[in-house]
């Protein structure tokens, strides 16, 4: 077990290498795709590379001395890696409590969106998409291939709603935070991915957001409609929900000039 606490620490250490020259280095740029798989790359990255080991073998020559009190030096090891092994105990059971109150939290925002579904009204979309309508005062959200809308904000016209929750399934990113809240519950002491869980959030909006503004969207006519709907919330980690808390930076890199890489992936993507 000491070992695994040991690797533990080291991914913590690479996660929060790659997450500092991540902030400092990318997570300005309007490139949002490029942002989203480094990020997905580096939590990935830090658990392989405790793995990379270099050994380096050298000869080592004892003298008689050192072999005569070898017995000494047995008593004081095995007295040392007692004390050790009391706290690699307390470590580990600390350690699984707080991966057991990470599941938890995931299992229980899983039932919770199933019981929404289930309420509600289902209707196929195309491209396989479903369609929930519930009656609850819920924020509009989506999962997996699920998107969840009150009936209020149904009647009320839904279009650029409904295109973003769209963009996020077709984006694929449920899988994105459902990757993450795994790694989550084995990091759950480390801020780095706590903090990287959050970017990767606000990146699956932006890209949602992009996506619905490329379609042709009036940006100002949306970002009202974002401002009206800022006050809801469903509160569930895995899912994607329209009412972002984030609304001011949302709104501001709408505004950011794109950067030279985004510019020429729209330019190929018309072209081609």
């Amino acid at each position: 077990m000491a070992e695994f606490l040991t690797y533990q620490l080291k991914v913590a250490i690479a996660l929060s290498v790659f997450y500092m020259f991540y902030r400092l280095l990318l997570s300005k740029e309007t490139f949002h795709r490029v942002n989203r798989i480094v990020l997905l790359a580096t939590a990935l990255l830090s658990f392989l590379l405790p793995f990379c080991v270099i050994t380096l073998h050298d000869v080592v020559f004892i003298p008689a001395e050192a072999v005569a009190n070898t017995g000494t030096a047995a008593a004081e090891v095995a007295e040392v890696a007692e004390g050790y092994s009391l706290w690699t105990i307390i470590l580990s059971v600390l350690f699984f409590i707080g991966v057991a109150a990470v599941l938890a939290n995931v299992l229980v925002s899983i039932i919770s969106i199933r019981k929404i579904m289930y309420k509600g009204s289902r209707h196929e979309m195309e491209g396989g998409i479903d369609l929930i309508i519930t009656e609850d005062k819920t924020a509009s959200f989506s999962w997996m291939k699920f998107i969840v809308i009150s009936s209020e904000d149904y009647r009320g016209g839904c279009s650029q709603i409904l295109m973003h929750e769209r963009a996020h399934i077709e984006l694929r990113h449920s899988w994105d935070l459902l990757f993450v809240d795994i790694i989550t519950a084995v990091q759950w002491f480390n801020p780095a991915i706590w903090m990287l869980k959050g970017d990767l959030r606000m990146l699956h909006e932006f890209e949602a957001d992009d996506a619905v503004l490329r379609s042709g969207v009036n940006m100002k006519e949306y970002q009202y409609l974002l401002i009206r709907k800022s006050l809801g919330g469903s509160g569930y980690s895995l899912v994607n929900n329209f009412n972002h808390s984030t609304l001011k930076q949302r709104i501001s890199m709408m505004l950011n000039k794109k950067s030279y890489f985004q510019s020429l992936q729209e330019f190929l993507s018309k072209v081609l």
